[in-house]
């Protein structure tokens, strides 16, 4: 049983006491943050066991402030224990982009009353998961995006995690020097509107791949392919149906045929190691083999090499 100490925290002038004060003033926690509170609430109040920062997080919420598309009824979380001690749990990389402003900035603030610490770090456990899948599973179900879209959760999600692919050119957006030139592939909003654009292909290309064998299938449903997948479709569907239905059917594909060495590389290549690119780049060497009627008896994916994707804008010899 968990002791009880007395403490002084929430008296007037603590920062426990300001943000108190700031949530009683305003309706439903939409606070005007100034950039000097933000700041305070990281130094004093963030949950001591919070992971480091990430720049490309911090530089995408600055963005997203500036371009006008920063979403203010999005919660920043707090919990608040009997002694008056208030934790920050989710959004410092949120605060720290606020407090690099020079005007308060609108956002939305939810504290959670808990009976103990120990009921604190299990709250805050709930959002300390794998960045990846904790922020887009939060994103997604908040705006219930499969349900608007009509897609199944995972195609949702999947589409969401292939959109940034898909916005720049089918080549994977990753670093920080990225970051910077290609920020609103990372905005959130951005994201979201691809999957409403590419409704179209993700139904089509999900009824497609539900056939395949269940190993073949979670290969299938790899950002990577997925990206592929929907491109494909968008710019030549009558091929890309023949070639994706194939795979997913896996029935009778003769040796050599592009689309059977692809299934083998899917198979034997863990998806866990190499980058996101490379991912691409297998399909898509076997989608040229495939649409120009050429036999592939392997399947080399090579650094540095220009991404060339037949009967799209990505066609070979593009300038």
């Amino acid at each position: 049983m968990e002791k009880t100490v007395q403490h002084t925290y929430g008296q007037p002038g603590s920062m426990e006491y300001i943000l108190r004060s700031q949530i009683a003033r305003s309706p439903g926690g939409l606070v005007k943050m100034a950039p000097g509170t933000a700041k305070r609430i990281l130094e004093e109040l963030n949950f001591q066991g919070q992971r480091k920062l990430e720049s490309r997080r911090v530089y995408g919420h600055a963005y997203a402030i500036k371009s006008g598309d920063w979403v203010e009824d999005y919660p920043i979380h707090f919990v608040a224990m009997p002694d008056g001690r208030i934790w920050l749990v989710d959004g410092q990389h949120r605060l720290t982009a606020i407090a690099e402003q020079q005007t308060p900035i609108g956002v939305s603030i939810r504290l959670v009353e808990v009976d103990s610490e120990k009921q604190a770090r299990h709250f805050y456990a709930g959002f300390d998961k794998k960045d990846s899948v904790r922020t887009n599973t939060q994103i997604l179900d908040a705006i219930d995006l499969a349900r608007e879209t009509g897609l199944t959760s995972r195609m949702a999600r999947a589409v969401f995690e292939a959109a940034p692919i898909l916005l720049n050119d089918m080549e994977p957006v990753t670093g920080s020097k990225n970051v910077k030139q290609l920020p609103h592939v990372f905005l959130q909003q951005t994201r979201i509107k691809a999957v409403f654009e590419y409704v179209k292909e993700a139904k089509e290309y999900e009824s497609i791949i539900k056939v395949a064998a269940k190993g073949l299938l979670e290969k299938l449903k790899q950002t990577g392919p997925v990206a592929m997948g929907l491109y494909t479709l968008r710019h030549q569907p009558a091929k890309a149906r023949e070639f994706w239905a194939g795979i997913a059917n896996n029935d009778g594909l003769r040796r050599a045929d592009p689309r059977a060495t692809l299934i083998s590389d899917y198979l034997v290549r863990s998806f866990a190691t190499g980058s996101t690119r490379q991912r691409v780049q297998q399909t898509s060497l076997a989608w040229n083999a495939f649409c120009e009627g050429r036999d592939l008896k392997i399947i080399k994916c090579l650094d540095g090499a220009v991404l060339t994707i037949w009967g799209t804008p990505l066609k070979a010899g593009r300038k």
